[in-house]
């Protein structure tokens, strides 16, 4: 009778062990919810002035010229009756060298400058052989791509500049796994190196980071929690497995006590 009572005393204690990892599995509000005030030592680190995207070897910049001189609009913005699409009009590949070429002047280095300082030095350029000149850039074929616990794809950048929310919202928001703290950023710079960095947009103090905002060829990674392994989002599934565990347990102490030898 002694080791029957003692079995069942170390059956009820593995019962209130499982419950307590069953607590701790559950995925709460603090972890899936944006934009919260967070103490102080989970401000991100990379907390800037949000910097403006510098050009790269292999973007293609759309650059179309404006000039009172209207034998020369003809010559620089001249549509060419083969292309079906606007931008291949006026598209200029950024070679790997980091320059564009531009008829009639010298090739123009523009890589690691801003879409402004790549206008203004190209304006320059043009202001040798034209007067009154203008300059219009961006960048061709804007995406950034998503993987992970937000689903996978290619998208497309439908203004200059989207934040990390918008982004996000573009692949259909992020699952209730998806780990909001550690959100990887892979960005390339323009010297051609690939960093890594971890945002947490469940900080309000994204906002101030300069990778609030998503630039061109931009991989954003979203792995999954460690509750994903257990399935338990809710009090509810939680309350629901604990019982059914229980159940099953009383089940096999019953039947241990009928199988018993008399």
């Amino acid at each position: 009778m002694k080791h029957f009572i003692l079995h069942i005393f170390y059956q009820k204690q593995w019962v209130f062990l499982f419950c307590i990892f069953l607590f701790s599995a559950c995925v709460t509000s603090k972890q899936i919810n944006y934009l919260q005030e967070l103490s102080k030592n989970q401000i991100p680190k990379d907390t800037l002035i949000n910097l403006d995207y510098k050009i790269q070897r292999g973007d293609n910049l759309y650059i179309k010229i404006f000039s009172s001189d209207e034998t020369a609009n003809k010559i620089f913005n001249t549509t060419n009756s083969a292309s079906t699409q606007l931008g291949t009009l006026y598209s200029y590949p950024v070679y790997e060298d980091g320059t564009i070429d531009i008829p009639f002047i010298e090739p123009v280095f523009v890589q690691g400058k801003t879409l402004r300082d790549a206008k203004n030095i190209i304006e320059e350029q043009l202001k040798k052989i034209l007067s009154n000149v203008s300059v219009n850039t961006s960048i061709l074929n804007k995406t950034f791509s998503i993987i992970g616990e937000s689903g996978c794809g290619r998208y497309s950048m439908p203004k200059e500049k989207i934040n990390i929310f918008q982004a996000l919202a573009l692949s259909g928001d992020l699952t209730t796994y998806a780990d909001r703290k550690n959100i990887k950023i892979i960005r390339q710079t323009e010297n051609g190196e690939t960093k890594i960095h971890n945002i947490d947009i469940r900080n309000k103090d994204i906002i101030n980071s300069e990778f609030y905002y998503i630039q061109p060829n931009d991989v954003i990674y979203v792995p999954h929690l460690t509750e994903k392994t257990f399935g338990i989002t809710h009090f509810t599934g939680i309350l629901s497995t604990t019982l059914s565990t229980i159940s099953l347990i009383a089940t096999i102490v019953n039947l241990g006590i009928l199988l018993k030898p008399q």
